[in-house]
């Protein structure tokens, strides 16, 4: 089975490093802006809105380590690129440490340690993030401290998909919070963290466009056109969905009832609109995938006969040369002209030429297999490949051909055609097989013409020195 290599758009794999570099700048500014809010005791930098829940000063710290860890990534120096895994290490630290006080309700201190900043953050621990942000620390920093190794791809990869989880749980369940259910997990979390969590995850992965969960988004192929669009948007509905729904029951005073029945139009709206969204790519993705064809199949074929052309021709010769080599694959070639066409211009006018030309092309292609390829090789010349294929199936091939041109009802006169055959050999060139097939169509011509010549088989290397 022949496996077709993996592609990547090189634009889409540009972009995805940009973003990762853009998603580290702003995460590292919004970190910046909080801890300045803290600093300079302006509560309104350290949240979204008023009474909303802040983040804490150690989250923050923690976001300026990890977005400065993902700009350092994928600097060409490793002295800068090893500086990024210690800050990464430092990020996985502050999310431990912040695990262990909550596990063993204990104080290790960690709260503090950033210079007695004061606090504005709701909840029974002021200076102390939620559990899920500091969990959410443990896996950005592993992730950080994994991206030089592929051989930890998958584990990797899986921190990536708890970090996704931790960030999407977060967003779905701010809907209720804002509904005064304060007391859920999630609900202290606020949703500026939530939404740098979420960032980070993604500048991360992005970091390493051709390995792993963004492998295939960035393919130039209709899966990763459609991953590209509709990946993000799929990720970020349930959260839109527990927002919608909690802002029916909440601020409209819709009934539960009531607000699940909107809730589901809603839902089956967003599907259909994804689904709009998907079928639109694959109708435009198709239409030009068809006009590709067309131009390729213009760019291939000759005009008037309908068969390939001799940049076709020249490019298959080449694949079972290289197939021939690679996987010792023999193939055929067949080298046909038109007996006594210049005659017939000459009699009839160029105009019935031409016809005689269609025609013939008509006759190969019914000829042949759908592997085989027929080609106008220039002028009343054409050539057959005709692959693994020996000399005695290739000579079926040119008498069946023979036949054919002479029960066919031409007009005027008939029209008979002259075949040199040749099998291919280990090490052949092209043109070494091309002028052993013209070398006998020249001996079917010259000794009567309507017939065919097979050349002679060509010696093994070392052949002649065996028998010498």
């Amino acid at each position: 089975m022949i496996t077709v290599p993996f592609h990547h758009d090189s634009h889409v794999v540009r972009g995805f490093l940009q973003f990762s570099r853009a998603a580290a700048a702003l995460i590292c500014a919004v970190a910046l802006v909080v801890l300045a809010g803290w600093w300079w005791n302006w509560p309104r930098l350290t949240t979204v809105w008023p009474g909303q829940a802040a983040m804490t000063a150690n989250a923050a710290i923690g976001f300026v380590l990890s977005g400065s860890s993902l700009l350092l990534s994928r600097h060409a120096s490793p002295r800068w690129s090893g500086l990024g895994r210690w800050l990464s290490l430092l990020v996985l630290a502050i999310g431990e440490a912040t695990l262990v006080e909550y596990l063993w309700a204990t104080d290790l201190g960690i709260d503090h340690l950033f210079g007695g900043l004061p606090a504005h953050a709701a909840g029974p621990w002021p200076g102390r993030m939620a559990e899920p942000v500091a969990a959410g620390f443990v896996l950005l920093g592993g992730l950080g401290l994994l991206l030089p190794v592929r051989r930890w791809l998958y584990l990797r990869e899986g921190l990536a998909v708890g970090l996704l989880a931790i960030a999407m749980s977060g967003l779905a369940s701010y809907g209720i919070a804002l509904a005064g259910k304060d007391d859920m997990l999630f609900g202290r979390m606020p949703i500026h963290t939530m939404l740098l969590l979420l960032l980070a995850t993604l500048g991360w992965l992005s970091a390493t466009p051709t390995l792993g969960l963004t492998r295939v988004a960035t393919a130039d192929t209709l899966g990763g056109a459609l991953a590209r669009r509709l990946l993000l948007p799929a990720l970020l509905l349930p959260a839109v969905f527990a927002f919608v729904f909690e802002l029916l029951q909440s601020w409209l005073g819709l009934s539960e009832t009531l607000a699940f029945v909107f809730m589901t139009l809603f839902s089956g709206g967003a599907v259909a609109g994804l689904v709009w969204w998907a079928a639109n790519l694959f109708d435009k993705l198709e239409r030009q995938r068809r006009e590709s064809m067309l131009l390729r199949n213009d760019a291939d074929t000759d005009i008037l006969t309908g068969l390939a052309n001799r940049r076709a021709l020249d490019e298959a010769l080449a694949g079972l040369l290289r197939s021939q080599r690679e996987h010792d694959r023999m193939f055929s070639l067949l080298m046909l002209d038109l007996d006594r066409f210049k005659t017939f211009n000459d009699e009839f006018g160029h105009l019935a030429g031409d016809q005689v030309l269609r025609i013939t092309g008509h006759l190969l292609r019914a000829a042949l297999r759908p592997s085989d390829l027929a080609a106008r090789y220039g002028g009343e010349e054409f050539v057959l490949l005709l692959p693994e294929t020996d000399v005695a199936g290739a000579s079926e091939v040119a008498t069946r051909i023979l036949d054919a041109f002479r029960t066919f009802e031409w007009p005027h006169r008939l029209v008979t055609i002259s075949i040199g055959v040749a099998q291919s050999a280990n090490g052949d060139a092209a043109e070494n097989l091309i002028r052993r097939a013209d070398a006998a169509l020249y001996d079917a011509k010259h000794t009567g013409r309507d017939q065919i010549v097979v050349a002679a088989a060509v010696a093994p290397p070392g052949a002649s020195r065996a028998g010498a």
